[in-house]
């Protein structure tokens, strides 16, 4: 993308006692394609220990960011009001500690800002929970004022907005929907509050969020229109009623119709893959046609091989190949800089590769983890045109490969997720008795080891494909053939 402009944008961050997502948040201003920025992290009086954790963070980027602190918690509102004030850029751009950014977002909507002169844009974002399901898509749209009395169609975390225009306004002191009462604000500065169809931004759906809070939602979304927007109150009421009627309609095109259809593509033969680009290599099969949700955000860089009798529902043609089969099916092109193994340390494991691939193999542990939050809170690096086999368990691997992906954004990386065929390849784990193979048992062979956490893994996952298919959910995807 053609760099416009180097305009100095100042992106604030309120934050309150969030361990769990900060660094993400962080980390995904680090990754942006547009450097020219400053970073405000506004402290709302969190407990003490994260002083020292913002002031670790802030050593990363030396002059790139500056940590404000206020003594008592004085709300969100107050926090962005002192992140705007202590703002130097020409552009501000607000981010939540517990969203992220894609990498081009700034960039993205500066060059927008700069070719159609505006003082305000608002992009589109997925909505991802804690255990990295993607929940669908909202698609951002213009707004007036009149559209916005309707329904808050703005996420917060996707605005870039002319600082000479945002310091005009305050957010109010409320707990929630103090976004609202800030755009319904600015709408009555700028006739057209621009929205952009590119999504920018990963919104974190947390159970315990202050947003989810509906009681408290429908509460300060009246007292919005009472108090802010000088409305009676059996208008406002009349308001909140059609805010939420619409909030309903809005979340079932989020989660049911925007993101929809989606692309599957997958390989029959490994020598139709292709080096030219990153992907990561996934089996299709029970698992993941059940956990599909995990990989909507980088569906166009996944690419499977028809691993399961599954498989069968869903692609005509079925033709399977097991996962300790691919290794020796793949012909690495000759430039590969590295190739890694990823996960548990297996000293077989790693010869079998060498012998395969003759070059040597360089290990990344992974530490055990239990929730896909603290697999996501990994930085990994790796060399720039590299190949790299996962050796963990499924869903844990592919939520791995995702991350290493997002944090490893400008560079050539071959993600294979191997799970245990790695284990049955080099002679680790005894193969599949082939009469067991032919009438689609491996599942059972495999339940000798670990049995109970294979047992639980596998009725779930067979739960949520029998879901899946007798819903006909499968018929929202277009399964696509490569090579």
């Amino acid at each position: 993308m053609k760099k416009i402009n180097k305009d100095l944008v100042s992106i604030i961050i309120p934050f309150y006692n969030e361990e769990n997502y900060i660094k993400n948040a962080i980390y995904s201003v680090f990754n942006q394609t547009y450097s020219n920025y400053e970073l405000i992290i506004v402290n709302d009086g969190s407990q003490k220990k994260f002083k020292t954790t913002l002031s670790n963070l802030s050593k990363l980027i030396p002059g790139k960011i500056k940590i404000i602190h206020h003594r008592n918690n004085q709300g969100v509102s107050a926090a962005r009001n002192t992140g705007m004030a202590q703002a130097s850029g020409k552009y501000i751009a607000f981010l939540d500690a517990d969203d992220e950014w894609l990498p081009d977002k700034l960039e993205h909507q500066l060059n927008l800002m700069k070719k159609n002169k505006l003082d305000f844009i608002h992009g589109s974002y997925y909505l991802k929970n804690e255990g990295e399901f993607v929940l669908g898509l909202m698609i951002a749209e213009n707004q007036h004022y009149r559209t916005l009395l309707s329904s808050c169609d703005i996420g917060l975390s996707t605005v870039m907005i002319s600082s000479s225009i945002a310091k005009k306004i305050k957010f109010p002191n409320i707990t929630t929907k103090e976004d609202y009462a800030f755009w319904l604000k600015l709408a009555k500065l700028l006739p057209t509050l621009s929205g952009n169809k590119k999504a920018v931004t990963i919104y974190r759906v947390k159970k315990k969020s202050l947003s989810q809070n509906l009681i408290r939602k429908f509460k300060n979304a009246f007292f919005v229109y009472n108090k802010y927007e000088k409305k009676k109150i059996l208008i406002s009421i009349f308001y909140t009623i059609r805010l939420s009627i619409n909030w309903l309609l809005k979340n079932y095109k989020i989660t049911h119709k925007n993101i929809y259809p989606l692309n599957i593509f997958y390989i029959k033969e490994m020598k139709s893959l292709s080096f030219d680009k990153s992907f990561v290599l996934v089996a299709l099969n029970l698992a993941s046609l059940g956990y599909i949700k995990l990989l909507y955000l980088n569906l166009s860089k996944i690419i499977f091989w028809m691993d399961g009798y599954a498989c069968k529902f869903v692609i005509k043609n079925f033709k399977k190949n097991p996962g300790r089969n691919v290794i020796n099916q793949i012909n690495l092109p000759n430039n590969i800089n590295k190739i890694y193994l990823c996960g548990n340390s297996s000293i077989k494991q790693s010869n079998y590769l060498k012998n395969v691939f003759s070059k040597n193999i360089e290990f990344k542990k992974i530490p055990f983890l239990n929730l896909a939050k603290d697999i996501v809170n990994l930085k990994i690096d790796f060399k720039d045109n590299s190949i790299i086999f996962i050796n963990i368990s499924t869903p844990k691997q592919e939520i791995l490969a995702q991350s290493i992906l997002k944090n490893n954004f400008n560079k050539k990386l071959f993600i294979i997720c191997i799970g245990g065929g790695l284990s049955m390849a080099s002679g680790e784990e005894k193969p599949v008795p082939l009469a067991m193979e032919k009438f689609n048992l491996e599942w059972l062979w495999r339940l000798r080891i670990n049995t109970l956490f294979r047992l639980k893994r596998l009725m779930f996952s067979l739960a949520s494909f029998l879901v899946k298919k007798n819903t006909y959910y499968f018929r929202k995807f277009k399964f696509i053939k490569l090579g």
